[in-house]
């Protein structure tokens, strides 16, 4: 993979609204890490990846520098203010790789969400692996459970083939300049309500192939404060 230049562009702008702490959930403690360390080390650990951006909540950015250019992380090269949604912070991450690069061809992207802090090295090889022939990759696991698709009065409209439904995961890999050109061509109209980088390759460029590996159950989100507590477990099982 050394003709790649590969960034991991991770995503820590949450406010942890949903998590029910006034401290983000990126910020919050398992065995003396925070979730964004575990995260950040995840990357920073793995051979193929050149170097890492943060985007941080622009009201917690000093915290988000402290631990990310606190000297533990070589790889991270910036930490910028992050938008107003998850669409516009993946955007400013984008525009500061393009700053820094004067070449993009040969540029892969993973974005990453921060508050996943068990993606393991095996999931990011995967994705690099795949872009070597694809232009976009997504991880992600089938669901197990039966999906439900309302009409506008609530009521059971469908249900889908549940063998075909996956729930998708993080980290999303992409040649640069196609994920960099749907979002500039996405501002263009100002819509950044997506909640996930490929369905914006998938709106904008819908003829683009985007290859779905399997991603790992262990691979979690942190939403919910209980989702700590099943981190702390996937962490002792290691040991």
């Amino acid at each position: 993979m050394s003709d790649m230049i590969v960034y991991a562009l991770i995503l820590s702008g949450g406010s942890g609204s949903r998590f029910g702490n006034d401290m983000p959930k990126q910020f919050a403690d398992v065995y003396g890490k925070t979730i964004l360390d575990y995260c950040l080390t995840n990357f920073n650990n793995h051979p193929a990846v050149d170097k890492i951006i943060v985007v941080s909540n622009p009201e917690h950015i000093q915290r988000t520098k402290q631990i990310s250019l606190g000297g533990k992380f070589s790889k991270v090269i910036s930490v910028v203010e992050g938008g107003a949604t998850r669409g516009e912070s993946s955007f400013i991450g984008l525009k500061e790789i393009g700053r820094l690069e004067n070449n993009t061809s040969n540029v892969k992207v993973l974005i990453q969400d921060a508050v996943r802090p068990n993606t393991d090295k095996a999931i990011i090889s995967s994705v690099l692996q795949e872009l070597k022939t694809n232009r976009a990759v997504s991880v992600a696991v089938p669901t197990t459970d039966t999906i439900y698709i309302s009409a506008s009065d609530g009521t059971l409209d469908s249900i889908p083939d549940r063998s075909r439904l996956f729930k998708a995961q993080t980290p999303q890999g992409f040649d640069f300049d196609v994920i960099y050109g749907a979002y500039d061509k996405l501002e263009k109209v100002n819509r950044f309500k997506h909640t996930d980088d490929c369905s914006i390759v998938n709106l904008v460029f819908p003829d683009e192939q985007i290859k779905i590996i399997e991603g790992d159950i262990g691979n979690i989100k942190v939403t919910f404060f209980e989702d700590l507590e099943y981190f702390r477990q996937l962490l002792k099982n290691k040991r």
